[in-house]
């Protein structure tokens, strides 16, 4: 895809204030976020937030679901259900897609949002597909 590499660009623009954002909404988006400090939580969102921007600009749906993987057996390892891993990670899309829209209403805001909802919609799949081989 030809706008890839612009709109990888773009989230990585953005990603601060996705970032910000969520660390307002952490105890929302998870109760476990809620209850770290902000070192933790930034710790946390930001590997997630990392790893968007890296699927983002490669499109490795296979480094995506190691990652997720990975990702979900932390969290079991914090007593986390994978039902609340997976509600976490769609809010956090949810969130960075409504980020990217509110971003001034630019061609690449738009853009971007969609992105974010697709590659959500994504990790729901393959999520959703993880819990199912377990």
């Amino acid at each position: 895809m030809a706008t890839a590499p612009t709109l990888a660009r773009s989230y990585e623009a953005l990603r601060p204030r996705v970032l910000d954002r969520l660390l307002e909404l952490r105890g929302t988006l998870d109760p476990s976020l809620g209850r770290l400090d902000d070192a933790g939580a930034r710790g946390q969102i930001g590997a997630v937030l990392d790893h968007l921007g890296n699927f983002i600009a490669t499109g490795d749906l296979g480094m995506h679901r190691a990652f997720l993987h990975t990702f979900l057996a932390m969290r079991a390892a914090e007593a986390q259900s994978p039902a609340s891993v997976l509600a976490m990670l769609v809010a956090i899309g949810a969130t960075a897609a409504q980020v990217a829209q509110d971003s001034g209403g630019e061609a690449d805001g738009r853009e971007l949002a969609l992105l974010l909802t697709r590659v959500t919609a994504s990790t729901a799949r393959v999520v959703n597909d993880l819990i199912a081989e377990e």
